[in-house]
């Protein structure tokens, strides 16, 4: 069961998903309902969130209910639509396409809808701007598929949530999930303690760092025989690593790290092999995945066993996973 203790100790908190309609707002709702008006909230989100009809999918969705004195940051044609006797606190210079992100006060309860920034620089901008009218935690929701919004500069706490809209495939949902899992909770690298601004750095055997410019990442390994960790600054995608799986260079014991766990974009086969040559994947920055939650129906009416997917997705991760809606 998701509880105050889950989220206690955290003054941000990222809500991710695998897909839409994964179970994100209702997640949102549970964390809100957990608290009482002695603490100040702080709610904003990465896309547009609160609507009763998904404007993408056409299906029903949960609208966001907030008590009095949270504080919401939204898109200034959406304050219209918030069913809340509101304060108006500031307003932030944030472009969206449904205008300037404004931060208002909850008056009375009600319900609302919020749009945030997109950029995950505008949100670390915002979490502090919400911090500084008075929220003590901020609750992030996510969009599809941003997993760049558990980054740890942007939260200090994530929840996935994988719901049956992902697939109608119990076994693909489990499996997936399980993936995204273990990349986000990838280990900080000892070699590597700080960025570059280049695109690739090496840490060679005698403890050396070689900087290198734009190139593909299986030439400079073919240059460089005596390298031991390669960082790589941005995306890291199958398409970049292919080449280097199918090359013939030993990995065997060699290191890649990105700047967190966000930035590994690859899928569970190119992971896979990636294991199976003996490359270790690490970060400069860790991610604090706290749960998983579980949501068993799909948008379109088909549900799984609930009972079912709770058991078998809290057997193959290694974090807490609770289905809201069940309460457990």
């Amino acid at each position: 069961m998701l509880t105050r203790a889950h989220i206690e100790p955290y003054d941000a908190i990222s809500i991710i998903g695998m897909c839409k309609n994964a179970g994100k707002t209702t997640v949102l709702n549970k964390m809100l309902s957990l608290f009482d008006t002695n603490t100040t909230l702080g709610v904003t989100s990465i896309g547009m969130d609160g609507e009763t009809i998904d404007i993408v999918t056409s299906t029903k969705k949960p609208e966001i209910y907030v008590r009095a004195n949270t504080i919401i940051a939204t898109a200034a044609n959406l304050v219209k639509f918030c069913d809340i006797t509101k304060e108006i606190l500031a307003t932030t210079g944030m472009l969206t396409p449904m205008g300037e992100v404004a931060v208002i006060r909850a008056v009375s309860d009600g319900y609302v809808r919020i749009g945030g920034p997109s950029m995950t620089g505008q949100l670390i901008l915002l979490n502090e701007i919400l911090k500084k009218e008075g929220a003590n935690k901020v609750f992030i929701d996510g969009a599809i598929s941003r997993r760049s919004l558990s980054a740890p500069l942007v939260s200090e706490a994530t929840i996935l949530c994988a719901g049956a809209s992902y697939s109608p495939d119990i076994n693909t949902l489990i499996t997936d999930t399980a993936h995204i899992c273990e990349l986000l909770l990838l280990n900080r690298s000892e070699r590597f303690k700080h960025g570059f601004d280049k695109h690739m750095a090496l840490y060679t055997k005698d403890d050396c760092i070689i900087i290198q410019r734009e190139t593909a990442l299986c030439d400079v390994l073919r240059k460089n025989s005596n390298v031991a960790a390669v960082f790589l600054k941005g995306a890291v995608t199958d398409a970049m690593l292919k080449p280097l799986l199918m090359s013939g260079i030993k990995l065997n014991g060699m290191e890649l790290c990105a700047e967190d766990a966000s930035k590994f974009l690859i899928s569970s086969g190119t992971a896979d092999k990636i294991k199976k040559k003996g490359m270790q994947l690490t970060v400069l920055r860790t991610i604090n995945l706290i749960g998983v939650a579980v949501n068993p129906f799909n948008a379109y009416g088909m549900s799984l066993s609930a009972s079912e997917l709770l058991s078998r997705m809290s057997n193959a991760v290694h974090v807490p996973v609770f289905d809201v809606l069940a309460g457990s």
